[in-house]
């Protein structure tokens, strides 16, 4: 009995001698391993490390040449050019008043006729951020609001304030080359962290510009407005330096037509004047910086600016009883939006979305009503929610102007007309339902189609192979696929989202 007993020992005692070398060689192992993704890891940082110096040091010597080679460009004599008066937004013509189908009429399924389809618009170009170094930690920060949101930027006023001569070339030369300095490096990169933060677009930038030039510079003075340029300008924009008689003013193009603001046209393309002046004639610095591009008016998403909350209020449909949210929204958005220019695109207003603050009000309560429904049946829900959600006001008669709403002012405002519902409805249709939409714009309405997945009945444009079924907010108690009478045998435009 004790030999086998012995004898399992032994094996035992083997096994463990075993496993214990094989788990000192696997400890071996494990710690090259560790040792060499280590070096890796180091060897990795350190060239991205080198990369980045080279690539600010590369950026660094670009920005120096180009901005000598500017200051010298702009000694030279500015030249007088007529500003063309500023353009109101065009009437609409008279736009059909809330209807609703009779009550004995046949739905229909019939192509509508078209007469162009407006693409899809490029999405915007990343806005260039140049590898500008970090600033000092410990250097003073200057606080300003944006729309009520506090903002701070590395700055010392006693060593960035400057004062400029004169309006004249030299003055302009001279105090280019002070902004050239690295001392300035620190507030451009902070300007462009901000815009990150803040999920700022173009115009959004500018604001934001011209605000911490302001409280470094003063309110309304040629220097702040000299600041902003060249921070625009450093961060890779096309823009232009005018005077109107002692008053320095930007030139900034966009990549749609904007109403309200005069402009000159320079290359073929209209350049705003950023002032509520409005001179006949102005001196033009015409000098391009390299590598510029064109500001961008589209908004992919809104601007986080901090919550000013307002009330809730009701919004409910009519057929479907439970189809009813409260919705907030926030006033610093509605102010932000309220000075956004107005443009020629209606696709930008719907593209814009809804903000955080309305999804967060409206959305729960649409879905939980929406759920499980097919697309078609989701769609007519959330069409009738749009017909009856808003009292019904013309632009004219709610402004006195021309005035498209994005989304989240449909729900601030007291009333809407087509055009804003069918922006409404065309968000909710792509974020809540996920389907295709197009706007349709007929002379003096506008309304939507959706691509649905299953066969629909009713009116329909076929655009690229697919049809897109009429789904019209204004149209009130119609149906899916219902158009109003009036349009089925008028072109209309189709605008690609």
């Amino acid at each position: 009995m004790k030999q086998p007993i012995l004898f399992c020992i032994a094996t035992l005692l083997l096994t463990w001698a075993n496993a214990q070398v094989d788990s000192d060689e696997f400890n071996k192992q494990l710690q090259q391993m560790r040792e060499q993704y280590n070096q890796a890891a180091q060897q990795s940082r350190q060239e991205y490390a080198n990369f980045r110096r080279q690539a600010e040091a590369d950026y660094a010597a670009f920005r120096k040449k180009a901005n000598e080679e500017y200051a010298k460009a702009v000694k030279k004599a500015w030249a007088e050019m007529g500003v063309q008066p500023a353009i109101d937004k065009p009437k609409e013509p008279e736009p059909p008043r809330p209807t609703a189908p009779p009550p004995d009429h046949l739905p229909t399924t019939i192509p509508l006729p078209q007469s162009t389809v407006v693409p899809k618009p490029a999405p915007p170009t990343p806005q260039p951020l140049p590898p500008i170094p970090e600033p000092e930690p410990e250097v003073p920060t200057l606080q300003f609001d944006l729309y009520s949101t506090p903002c701070n930027v590395h700055a010392d006023r006693r060593s960035l304030q400057f004062r400029l001569s004169g309006t004249d070339e030299n003055s302009i030369a001279k105090a280019w080359q002070e902004l050239s300095q690295e001392k300035y490096d620190g507030l451009l990169h902070d300007c462009l962290a901000q815009r990150e933060a803040l999920h700022l677009a173009d115009w959004g930038y500018l604001q934001l510009l011209q605000n911490m030039s302001e409280q470094l510079l003063g309110k309304g003075s040629n220097e702040a407005v000299l600041l902003q340029m060249y921070l625009f300008a450093q961060s890779g924009y096309r823009v232009r330096m005018a005077r109107e008689d002692d008053r320095l003013v930007l030139l900034v193009p966009f990549n749609r037509s904007i109403y309200n603001y005069s402009y000159i046209t320079l290359d073929g393309i209209k350049h705003y004047v950023l002032s509520k002046n409005r001179q006949k004639s102005i001196y033009v610095c015409s000098v391009s910086f390299p590598k510029e591009q064109m500001a961008n008016i589209l908004l992919t998403e809104l601007p986080a600016l901090n919550g000013n909350r307002q009330p809730k209020r009701s919004f409910s449909g009519n057929r479907f009883g439970t189809m009813q949210a409260e919705v907030a929204v926030d006033k610093n958005l509605i102010n932000f939006l309220n000075d956004y220019p107005l443009s020629d695109a209606w696709d930008y207003y719907s593209l814009a979305g809804f903000s955080n603050e309305v999804k967060a009000t409206l959305y729960p309560a649409l879905r939980n009503q929406i759920e499980g429904k097919s697309k078609h049946k989701a769609a007519n829900m959330l069409l009738d929610f749009v017909q009856h959600a808003f009292q019904y006001a013309t632009d004219q008669e709610q402004f006195g102007y021309e005035r498209p709403l994005f989304g989240d002012e449909s729900f601030y405002y007291p009333k809407n007309d087509c055009e804003d519902r069918s922006i409404v409805y065309s968000i909710l249709v792509r974020e809540l339902l996920g389907l295709d939409v197009v706007l349709v714009h007929w002379p003096g309405h506008l309304g939507t189609a959706v691509a649905f997945p299953e066969e629909v009945q009713g009116d329909y444009f076929v655009v690229d192979g697919r049809h897109y079924t009429v789904c019209d907010p204004t149209y009130i108690g119609a149906d899916v696929g219902e158009t109003m009478p009036q349009f089925k045998g008028v072109s209309a435009k189709i605008v690609r989202l």
